[in-house]
């Protein structure tokens, strides 16, 4: 993997407000901000950076990198005009790099702004691994105002349905032939304006994941900005728990003939299904109230009653959803999750990797970090007897109190 850093930009709102310095050379708590934005992209996996700077100013960077960054190949290249420009001027000389050691399909472009010095480690692993699945991954986080489309004349024209809309963030992560044919068409379509890779990527076809973000990871456009960040890094968890918090869940559903029988978003084929006003997923179920109690949110009969018509037989995988909205919204994001599923019938080994793909790409973690565990109960009880199954989850999620301040 590579990192391509966009460092061009001129800082004009910070210049209008009487700041005489480039904005990336700002001291953030006694750090410049480009400094601070390197580091937190200090991965192993990462062997390279690629730095689109404005010719002028490749002499000021390169001394501030050599006084104390990392043990890494930094190679700069010409800024442009815009943030597309820049970037394309970076992959030119990325397909020139002979550093390669994978085949093009596995080569990866990490892309983050230069002027996001707030980046937490589990967000970066989390956009990584998506798009090591999937090709094209970006992180993003809910939107908390609401959005409305305005014409020319100042009148609202539409308002986008909120629940539905994300404000797109850095890193955004791409394998090589996506985000190469990506800047290739828009160059053959005379594509201008872009202000993030991944519409470019959008506009091929191919699909982009959304993972989350974190409110923290602000991009540092003004004054207010920088004091905002000041107060981030003033209010960071302490050490000792590092903003960890455990939840548990636990729940449990009839097998009855007549319906379908989901576990954990996968149909599996049976005669019978499991019972409830919802489609009765009783893993996905445990996942909720684990990831709720995790962050001291009750549970999902508070968040989705069982005698509001709204929830018949609704996907619970929908419902999944919302829980991880509430969860972004309260600065807490999923780290790894540890489910037992108990069950005489069906037998889950067949479907289990199917299961685990799908929670993660739900919780926006890799598969590794989503375990399933089978068992029954030697055919003891109610669930000997094959009339229910329980599940039970143990969640792992980080949360950083500071995330609520913006």
């Amino acid at each position: 993997m590579i990192a391509i850093i966009p460092a061009a930009g001129s800082g004009r709102r910070m210049k209008a407000q009487g700041e005489e310095r480039p904005k990336l050379l700002i001291p953030l708590a006694g750090e410049e901000i480009f400094l601070r934005t390197l580091k937190t992209l200090n991965l192993p996996a990462i062997e390279a950076f690629f730095i689109a700077v404005s010719v002028t100013e490749q002499e000021t960077y390169a001394r501030l990198l050599k006084r104390e960054f990392l043990e890494k190949k930094v190679y700069f290249c010409p800024g442009g005009k815009e943030r597309q420009d820049s970037i394309y001027s970076a992959l030119l000389a990325v397909r020139e790099w002979t550093g390669w050691r994978v085949p093009e399909e596995r080569r990866l472009l990490l892309i983050h702004d230069a002027a996001r010095p707030l980046l937490e480690r589990d967000v970066l692993e989390r956009v990584v691994a998506a798009a090591r699945q999937t090709g094209a991954a970006v992180a993003g986080v809910p939107v908390k105002d609401t959005i409305k489309e305005v014409g020319a004349e100042g009148f609202i024209l539409s308002t986008p349905e909120r629940s539905k809309l994300r404000a797109v963030q850095t890193p955004q992560v791409f394998t090589w032939p996506v985000l190469w044919a990506a800047y290739t068409q828009a160059r053959t379509e005379r594509l201008t304006g872009a202000t993030d890779d991944a519409f470019l990527v959008e506009k091929t076809g191919h699909p982009v994941q959304l993972v989350p973000g974190s409110e923290r990871n602000i991009k540092i456009t003004t004054p207010a900005d920088l004091r905002v960040a000041e107060a981030f890094l003033g209010g960071l968890p302490s050490p000792a728990s590092d903003g960890l918090r455990v939840g548990y869940g636990f729940d449990v559903h009839r097998l009855v003939p007549g319906r379908r029988l989901v576990l954990g978003g996968v149909e599996i084929p049976s005669e019978v299904g499991l019972e409830g006003h919802s489609d009765a997923d009783v893993l996905i179920h445990a996942l909720m109230d684990a990831l709720l109690g995790a962050v001291g949110q009750g549970d999902i009969g508070e968040h989705f009653p069982d005698n509001d018509p709204a929830y018949h037989n609704i996907d619970s995988g929908r419902l999944l959803e919302d829980v991880m909205t509430a969860l972004a919204q309260s600065g807490a994001r999923p780290v790894n999750v540890d489910v037992t599923v108990i069950a005489q019938y069906p037998k889950l080994a067949p479907y289990r990797h199917l299961i685990r793909e799908n929670l993660a790409t739900r919780l926006g973690l890799s598969v590794t970090e989503v375990n399933i565990k089978a068992t029954t109960t030697e055919r003891l009880g109610f669930i000997g007897r094959q009339e229910g199954i329980a599940a039970q989850v143990v969640a792992l999620v980080k949360h950083c109190s500071a995330c609520s301040l913006v």
